[in-house]
């Protein structure tokens, strides 16, 4: 299949697609030098899958978030800074201090300094981002649709082995940085007004009705066959990625050609696993490299 998407797979998916891509249009002007951060946040939500943030403070990480939640009716964020001390009722709705916000009742959960917390309740988190149930101490299920957590600290090989399941759990990596350009910057510096929607709405329900259209975009055998050549080079060169996180990627691949507006995989799509086949941060640059190697030579044979 090489068409469009069209109402074959959904009645309303052409309607909400145009709002995603202007949501991401909306958010790209206001946040300069984002982009490619804005449309891994839309295609984490679409593929529900998690996503850690890499980045210092004050690189509109999650500024970005709560201007995204401005745009889509009916879906709430709950946002959170981690300590040494959190304990994983403090992150419930029935905390005081959450005012009927937490984990438990929203579907976007942000968590600033993710890795400040400490292990029993990082634990916690683990199974209710695996499962989407709550232990309380009944099993519940609960609205999570993706957890972004955000943390300066940069994986590498000197981190403890106890962290590594959870950083697993981050489908999509991705490192924020400082505004480069000249003229990025100065009108980073001349913003006056805080970020406006623009009327630019999408339902809660729409929003859904893309996720169950993105599980239905089609891959072909020669993607599958890019992707197995990808994966045994990488092995060669000793970035070892666990069989889950290569099964939960196709999720990805199946919401950026969703975005794309089409039917089916392309080779491209498989740029937007770049963040997501990496363990540590000494990592990233192999896994361009091969990505960008395995594209080219299937493009010119």
């Amino acid at each position: 299949m090489n068409g469009f998407l069209n109402i074959d797979i959904n009645s309303n998916i052409n309607g909400a697609r145009e709002k995603i891509i202007s949501i991401i249009g909306n958010l790209d002007v206001y946040f300069f030098e984002r982009y490619e951060l804005i449309e891994a946040i839309l295609i984490s939500i679409i593929a529900k899958q998690h996503m850690i943030l890499i980045g210092e403070p004050g690189l509109a990480k999650t500024a970005i978030l709560k201007a995204l939640t401005k745009h889509i009716n009916g879906m709430k964020l709950f946002n959170y800074q981690m300590t040494p001390h959190t304990e994983i009722n403090d992150l419930l709705s029935d905390n005081p201090l959450n005012k009927g916000n937490g984990i438990d009742k929203c579907e976007i959960v942000l968590i600033d300094e993710f890795f400040k917390g400490k292990t029993s309740t990082l634990n916690s988190l683990l199974s209710i981002m695996n499962e989407r149930i709550l232990y309380n101490p009944e099993p519940a299920n609960i609205p999570l649709i993706s957890l972004f957590a955000t943390s300066n600290e940069k994986p590498d090989r000197t981190v403890s082995s106890n962290l590594l399941p959870l950083y697993d759990r981050f489908l999509l990596r991705k490192e924020v940085l400082p505004i480069a350009g000249e003229d990025n910057f100065k009108n980073l510096l001349k913003l006056g007004e805080e970020y406006s929607s623009n009327n630019i709405n999408l339902t809660l329900e729409e929003l859904k009705k893309i996720i169950i259209a993105s599980r239905k975009i089609d891959i072909g055998e020669h993607i599958y066959n890019l992707i197995f050549s990808i994966r045994e080079e990488l092995k060669n060169r000793q970035v070892i990625v666990s069989d889950r996180r290569w099964r939960d990627t196709v999720k990805i691949i199946k919401a950026k050609a969703l975005l794309e507006n089409r039917l089916c995989v392309s080779e491209n799509d498989i740029r937007a696993i770049e963040s997501s086949i990496w363990t540590y941060y000494s990592d990233i640059r192999t896994v361009k490299s091969i990505i960008n190697k395995h594209l080219y030579n299937f493009s010119v044979n």
